[in-house]
């Protein structure tokens, strides 16, 4: 069992660069602090280089009992955006971008990143947790019913909601594989300085093993994500997740026995070159899903819609628009 779980510990940081620091006891408010303010202004770089006038909504949830940001910006059907592990919400303003001018996007920070109240997951259920994340984000907003967007970790807690809420599900876009899709050992990458990236070029670096070619990240998103891993708390937060994953043994692989229950279309948006694995991998969950089916990118790579923007977009909205 130690064996299992530090391959878990180490798939994850692999995934998305973390390094095992303090933690951060409970929901924390450290939204006000100086590094908050600038993740704040490079926040609105990249909303601005997007051209998305995004609204930035702070709810109260209930469980977790905590403040999150949510950017919201479009008109039409609803669509739920749930960004990685170790990113934040405005990283995806690229997708909120080309959804717009058909659906109303919601972009929640989850908790510990960005904007969001920070959040300790040691000895958090896992599972729970992400579900209950998702259904309070729904019900703080008035959503009834949505369409899911998921990259990595973000892929994941969708899978988790539809799963437990299959009521509240339209559809389920995963772009780029779930977190931990491949079966476990999965291979270790370096890990992130437990107080954030030390450099923009760390970050760059860091995108480097997420696309197939980090020069198609604009440097705002760059900034961006450079700056809210200097919020207090970001990071340990980060790493208390890692561990709490690991401790569950939490990977979308282990989902797999279930995925015959999931009802809502869902397709897998996958590059060629996605950190998670081959193809094969999400061809095989599409597989087992009653009603699902997969786009694999070429030269592409995890953040997929960043390597490849048109194709990315095109297939989502296709998507989404299918009856």
């Amino acid at each position: 069992m130690q064996a299992t779980r530090r391959h878990i510990i180490r798939g994850l940081v692999g995934m998305f660069g973390s390094g095992i620091a303090h933690r951060v006891k409970g929901a924390t408010a450290l939204n006000e602090s100086p590094e908050a303010e600038h993740f704040r202004t490079e926040q609105s770089r990249v909303l601005a280089k997007y051209g998305v006038a995004a609204k930035s909504q702070f709810v109260q949830l209930t469980a977790p009992s905590l403040k999150a940001q949510v950017l919201i910006f479009g008109r039409g059907e609803p669509v739920l955006l749930i960004h990685g592990g170790g990113t934040v919400a405005v990283s995806l303003a690229g997708v909120i971008s080309g959804l717009a001018p058909s659906f109303r996007c919601f972009a929640p920070d989850r908790p510990g990143c960005g904007l969001t109240d920070g959040f300790d997951y040691t000895n958090v259920p896992f599972r729970e947790h992400a579900v209950n994340f998702v259904r309070s984000t729904l019900d703080a907003l008035n959503l009834q019913k949505v369409s899911l967007i998921g990259n990595s970790m973000g892929g994941l807690w969708s899978l988790y909601f539809a799963l437990a809420a299959p009521d509240r599900v339209t559809k389920i876009v995963l772009l780029g594989g779930p977190a931990a899709s491949a079966p476990p050992p999965p291979h270790p990458r370096p890990p992130r300085p437990p107080a954030g990236d030390g450099s923009i070029d760390d970050t760059r670096r860091r995108f480097s093993m997420l696309m197939a070619d980090a020069n198609r990240a604009p440097v705002e998103i760059l900034e961006a994500d450079f700056a809210a891993s200097k919020i207090p708390g970001a990071m340990p937060a980060w790493n208390s997740m890692v561990e709490d994953c690991a401790r569950e043994h939490t990977t979308t692989y282990a989902l797999r026995p279930e995925l015959k229950n999931l009802k809502a279309p869902t397709i897998f948006i996958y590059g060629d070159k996605d950190m998670e694995g081959p193809p094969s991998l999400a061809r095989e969950m599409a597989a087992l899903m009653p009603n699902a089916h997969c786009e694999i990118i070429p030269n592409a790579g995890h953040l997929v819609w960043l390597d490849q923007p048109n194709s990315c977009m095109r297939i989502t909205n296709e998507f989404l628009r299918s009856p």
